[in-house]
């Protein structure tokens, strides 16, 4: 344990935090998203334009991505297999030198118990790519863990979670160096309870950060974040991800800030109108309105809460298939925050300092 205090434990192992430098804290890069595919209906097929009759009713959910069947995938992004998974290498390795040219030095790979985790290929991508890739440890929603925790007791959970931390994850020497993203349903499941409060003993006994995958909720990440709090975990290197698609008004926003954890726009490059899931949030901001949140945010004193990155989960997004990859936030929305009045000072706070915190180990 005492190695590993004050420094930053990555894919290839542990590294002197300054060498973090420009950091995304939520990619994916390996990921099996299949659990989580939507048969289309007939008249989805029907629907597209690429279907001229018909007669002409193409299986767009079994087909690769191309050129002519995108604008269905943009739609349908959950309905097409090709879509929900990440698993070739030379493609995350090209994808990532845009990163890299950016400016870029450090991918948190969130995949998880559940969705897909695969240390060897991350280890390879980190090896060739040259890039600090810091790997999540524990589990994703109920849908994807119950068969693996029902039967387990919290114990048992956080013993496997400090496993994957200080000893190495899925059968490899491999370890993480981040708890998450912990997946959390609306409303939560006792599955999902048990492996936020295993997540936070195992955060007391490791010194490392947990993110969260919140459920659709405004108010699910007070409800995630009081959980912790009262299992003994550390809310000021607690993450909570996904806030816009979550929590849309500044009140609650500054209402969650209050608790000391750490706000993440974690969704950049993803501007749809048509954002199949809501629960009680409808819609998703777009990139204009993620910088105006943020901006507000500074405003109110919380500018070492705040860190970003996309969420590339599907093929969609990146840049080989027709998205706006992982490079979107350094080559498109610098230029723009700064536009809009965010000082060098707090952009350097959103991407190196704060993530520099966090991943440290203390």
């Amino acid at each position: 344990m005492s190695e590993r205090k004050g420094k930053v434990q990555t894919v290839v192992g542990l590294v002197e935090p300054d060498t973090i430098g420009i950091t995304h804290m939520h990619e994916h890069i390996i990921i099996n998203y299949l659990d989580f595919y939507e048969e289309p209906t007939q008249q989805d097929l029907k629907d597209a334009c690429c279907c001229h009759s018909s007669n002409d009713t193409r299986q767009l959910h079994t087909e690769k991505i191309a050129v002519d069947n995108l604008h269905w995938i943009n739609y349908n992004y959950n309905k097409n297999l090709h879509n929900l998974e990440l698993n070739e290498i030379d493609v995350a390795l090209r994808e990532l030198a845009l990163f890299k040219n950016q400016g870029g030095n450090t991918i948190v790979e969130v995949t998880t118990g559940g969705i897909g985790r695969d240390p060897t290929k991350l280890k390879t991508v980190s090896e060739q790519s040259k890039l600090n890739i810091v790997m999540g440890a524990g589990y994703y929603v109920d849908k994807t863990i119950r068969k693996l925790i029902q039967d387990k007791s919290e114990q048992e959970i956080e013993d496997e979670i400090v496993r994957q931390l200080l000893e190495g994850a899925d059968g490899t020497d491999i370890k993480a160096g981040i708890i998450g993203e912990v997946g959390c349903s609306w409303p939560l499941t006792e599955c999902e309870k048990k492996s936020l409060r295993a997540s936070a003993r195992a955060q007391k006994r490791t010194g490392v950060s947990i993110t969260i995958h919140p459920g659709r909720s405004r108010i699910a990440p007070l409800q995630i974040l009081e959980i912790i709090k009262e299992a003994g975990g550390d809310l000021s290197r607690v993450v909570i991800g996904h806030l816009d698609r979550t929590v849309h008004d500044i009140e609650m926003l500054l209402e969650i800030a209050k608790t000391g954890c750490v706000l993440e726009y974690d969704l950049w490059g993803m501007e749809i109108s048509y954002y199949p899931w809501g629960g009680d949030v409808i819609g998703m901001l777009n990139d204009n309105q993620r910088i105006e949140a943020i901006a507000q945010l500074i405003d109110a004193g919380h500018a070492k809460q705040i860190v970003v990155a996309h969420d590339v989960y599907t093929k969609h997004r990146l840049v080989t298939y027709g998205g706006h990859g992982y490079h979107h936030i350094l080559h498109k929305i610098l230029p723009r925050m700064k536009k809009y009045g965010i000082s060098d000072e707090n952009i350097k706070e959103i991407l190196i300092n704060t993530p520099k915190r966090l991943l440290t180990i203390q």
